[in-house]
Order: C-alpha cells, then structure tokens, then sequence
C-alpha cells in the first residue's frame, strides 16, 4: 500500500532508515573483523546487548531515538543472513554486504503497530494515511515500510487459513 506522507513523516521514516543502515553497517564490520582475527562470530543475543550499551554512550546515542523493534529486526535480519551465507545446503551462499543509502531503504515493525480502516497507527511516528488498494485478510504479523523513488510504501504480512482442495487428475477431467 502506498503511504500518505508528509514532510515530517518522510523525515522521521529517512531517519529511522538511516539507523537501522547504521546498526547493520556497524554490526557487520565487527563481525568481520572477527572474522579477520579468527574469532567466532557474534550472533543477535551479543549484538543485541552491544545495542544496548550504544544507545547508551554519547557516540552513538541517536540510536536510542529510533523504536527499539526496528534495530532488533534488523539485527535479527543481519543474524540470518549469516547463518544463510555459512549454511552448507544454501547454493548461492554468501556473505552479508554493507547497506548504502537510498538503496534498498527498509524497516520492519513487528508489534504495536494498529490498522484502522485507510489508516495506519507506527510507534513514534503516529498515525499514517495509505491508500487501501486491497482487503487485508488474515491476521497481521508485520509491516514493513519501503521507499521506491520517493513513494514509501507499507508491506502489510498476514497469517491466514488456505484450504487446499482436491485436484482432479488428467483421468477425472
């Protein structure tokens, strides 16, 4: 769906995007330092906690101005793309790049978001407009907000019941 956004949202959205690129920049150059030194490894757990203590510090303090949901997600993100570049049945394995800006700008908010109607409720951002192109049926997991050019968008992830039925074989036609 795309968002109705104005001036301030687009800014609270590019800001929110730009700390979570940070967080996964960060991450991966000291996973891959240790990689270089021979060292094992850190998984979310230690990056998570290593979050923590930089929300903390003066440095890195604007991290604490962003929902902690869309640092953990992208930690969580960063965490798998690992695990899937070291996984021996991956065929095209690889190991996780550096994210730039403006290119692939997401972030995922896996709780207190709320959907009423034409509208959309995000923590610390507040109520956001979308034109509602289709139902949403099933219940919400995630969304995740995207830009495209200068459009965002918002990817709304439901759980939903399928009832798969019989297929006729050539026999039966």
């Amino acid at each position: 769906f795309r968002l109705k956004t104005n001036s301030d949202i687009e800014q609270k959205l590019n800001y929110y995007c730009g700390a979570a690129r940070f967080l996964w920049n960060k991450s991966l150059a000291m996973n891959m330092d240790r990689l270089e030194k021979g060292y094992s490894l850190l998984w979310y757990d230690e990056l998570a906690y290593w979050t923590t203590v930089w929300k903390r510090s003066e440095e890195y303090g604007f991290l604490s101005e962003c929902p902690s949901q869309i640092l953990q997600q992208k930690l969580r993100d960063l965490d798998r793309a690992f695990r899937d570049g070291f996984d021996r049945r991956q065929p095209l394995k690889r190991i996780p790049v550096f994210k730039k800006k403006g290119r692939g700008d997401g972030i995922r908010f896996p709780q207190g978001f709320r959907i009423e109607n034409k509208r959309l409720f995000l923590p610390k951002i507040g109520w956001v407009g979308f034109y509602k192109s289709c139902a949403i049926v099933g219940k919400v997991k995630n969304i995740t907000l995207s830009r495209r050019g200068v459009k965002w968008f918002a990817s709304v992830q439901v759980e939903q019941s399928v009832e798969i039925g019989r297929h006729l074989s050539s026999t039966e036609i």
